[in-house]
């Protein structure tokens, strides 16, 4: 539901007002990924410790493949291991009940399909316990609490910012490479996106987002860190310790990108896609593809999949099948 409300409040904005007519100079900027302020060098940066692959033919053929390459040797294996399940910003309302005028409503479809594929298969799961609202630095050490806590090693399925706790927990706790066979990263903004920049700037939605993630418990400084300053100065500063975690990790980065239907409503997140589009930028609806790859890991990068459809139903406009999807993301990481 927080989610839900958030992405309903991002396309009210972007109806209504005037960026695309005249974007103002910092919205301008926003729109360029790689764009970075004056106060961040890009002198001498190195490049990445290792040349990341390009996965999308082989998750292709595995994907047509029947059971997605996971016969009875791979699930046998897989149950070796628990799935850590690891959302992201705003999506409290789905997983524990969201008042509404003195009512509780529970959502609860968040990464249901992949729960329901983890139970078929007798794959132990788990969400992972974070605070949607609250800074990467907060999650990161709960999530890390979690990992070193787990009776089994894990493999980390994260969505969007929840794969920016995933990064900061284990660069942060480089004591837990041992206990991680694997990280699915879908569609996070390593790179920062540029609807945070728009949000952030605007001053009607931005008071908007600050009372609505006050009042669950929250402040605008969590917003703030989804903007390319904040995260391409996070990867600039621990560029070496992502190298190095990239490295030692078996790792895929999920990215997609939803092309312009002309005429047809094609996306939950049809606005905020062509703000992004008209500046150049592929992108789920919220994240750029290039930000959602992080330097050196290998990566898949899909046509035709927006930002929610990965996690959540939204078959009367955009049909995914997350199941199947899933299982050829275990089936790829489990081989590794």
């Amino acid at each position: 539901m927080l989610r839900t409300i958030s992405l309903l409040l991002i396309s009210f904005l972007f109806r209504t007002s005037s960026c695309f007519a005249a974007p103002e100079p910092a919205l301008g900027a926003a729109g360029q990924l790689g764009f970075v302020p004056a106060d961040i060098s890009t002198a001498a940066i190195p490049a990445p410790a290792r040349v990341g692959a390009d996965l999308t033919a082989d998750y292709l053929r595995i994907r047509n493949t029947p059971g997605q390459g996971l016969g009875e040797k791979e699930i046998t294996e897989l149950r070796k291991y628990k799935v850590l399940l690891v959302r992201g910003f705003l999506t409290g309302g789905y997983v524990e009940p969201f008042e509404v005028f003195g009512k509780k409503i529970w959502i609860g479809r968040y990464f249901n399909d992949q729960m329901e594929e983890l139970k078929a298969l007798g794959v132990e799961f788990g969400m992972a316990d974070i605070d949607s609202v609250m800074l990467p630095e907060h999650n990161a050490a709960k999530l890390a609490k979690e990992i070193r806590s787990s009776e089994k090693p894990v493999i980390l399925i994260s969505h969007s910012d929840g794969g920016m706790y995933v990064l900061q927990a284990l660069i942060e706790n480089p004591d837990l490479a041992p206990k991680v066979r694997g990280f699915i990263s879908l569609q996070t903004p390593f790179r920062g996106s540029p609807v945070a920049d728009y949000v952030k700037g605007n001053k009607t939605f931005s008071s908007a987002m600050k009372r609505l993630l006050g009042h669950f418990g929250g402040t605008i400084e969590s917003l703030d860190s989804l903007t390319p300053l904040k995260r391409e100065g996070y990867q600039d500063s621990n560029r070496g310790a992502i190298g190095g975690v990239v490295s030692g990790l078996n790792m895929i980065s999920f990215a997609s990108w939803k092309a312009e239907k002309h005429m047809k409503f094609d996306t939950l997140l049809e606005l905020p896609r062509d703000f992004m589009l008209r500046r150049g930028l592929d992108n789920d609806g919220l994240v750029p593809v290039e930000s959602a790859i992080l330097p050196g890991s290998d990566y898949i990068k899909l046509e035709g999949v927006d930002h929610t459809v990965p996690v959540m139903s939204a078959d009367m406009i955009l049909k995914f099948d997350r199941r199947a999807f899933t299982r050829t993301l275990l089936s790829m990481i489990i081989s590794r």
